[in-house]
């Protein structure tokens, strides 16, 4: 089927990386809906998305609303997981379990409800795509526990390729990519991080959302793609 004729759903489709693959699939022709736990950033995020894009006020963390949200839609050909949960950053030393704790019952329990929700209206030979963090992937200091987190959404997300198959089940591991989850920072700590880190990648920048959305609607595309894990990180892993 072209893309043209899927209905995908975007978990934390409101904002950053969510909205820029929002953004691709529509253009594509898709029938796509978002949600968001945030109201009026989710009406902004649908205002600009125009086309075929329907906003759903809903929280991955809370079964209740997933139920909801899922008879409402109907029909699913894809499921795009990329809501952001609770991070537990700093010293591993000095992290308290309960805040790791929080980070997995937000994000890695998220998703994990939010497929099962989305199961029974889910194309069979559809696909799921389940966003991570270069955390997990590269080992820094100060990121134990967003590396425990997004270590096991990737375990999970390929263990439930071949449990689930024939949908197709596929992680993309962003490295740094310019989105409102840094906009809390002082603009000129915020600047100084992203030009460090770009002066340390292969490809000389950091990420842009579209970097990421390219590979979601690739993903959602490709009937041939399960299992993979793609690192859309500039080369970080070589780097570091």
């Amino acid at each position: 089927m072209a893309i043209s004729q899927q209905r995908i759903l975007i978990i934390g489709g409101s904002s950053g990386m969510g909205l820029a693959s929002a953004k691709r699939l529509v253009e594509a022709g898709a029938e796509v809906f978002i949600t968001g736990r945030d109201a009026a950033k989710l009406d902004a995020a649908v205002t600009a998305l125009g086309g075929r894009a329907v906003g759903i006020a809903a929280d991955f963390t809370d079964a209740a609303s997933l139920e909801a949200l899922m008879r409402r839609i109907g029909r699913l050909d894809h499921l795009v997981l990329a809501a952001a949960g609770a991070a537990a950053w700093g010293p591993f030393a000095q992290v308290p379990a309960e805040a790791v704790r929080t980070a997995l019952g937000t994000k890695l329990i998220g998703y994990w409800q939010s497929l099962q929700a989305a199961l029974p209206i889910l194309r069979k030979d559809g696909s799921v795509i389940f966003m991570t963090g270069a955390a997990s992937r590269v080992a820094m200091a100060g990121t134990a526990g967003l590396a425990a987190v997004n270590g096991g959404i990737t375990q999970m997300a390929q263990t439930l390729a071949k449990e689930l198959a024939p949908l197709r089940v596929n992680v993309i591991s962003p490295g740094l990519v310019d989105t409102p989850a840094y906009d809390g920072l002082p603009a000129d700590a915020k600047a100084g991080m992203f030009d460090r880190a770009a002066k340390s990648l292969p490809v000389g920048r950091t990420g842009v959302p579209d970097d990421i959305a390219q590979c979601v609607e690739m993903l959602v595309g490709n009937g041939f793609a399960t299992g993979m894990l793609l690192d859309i990180d500039g080369g970080a892993r070589m780097a570091l």
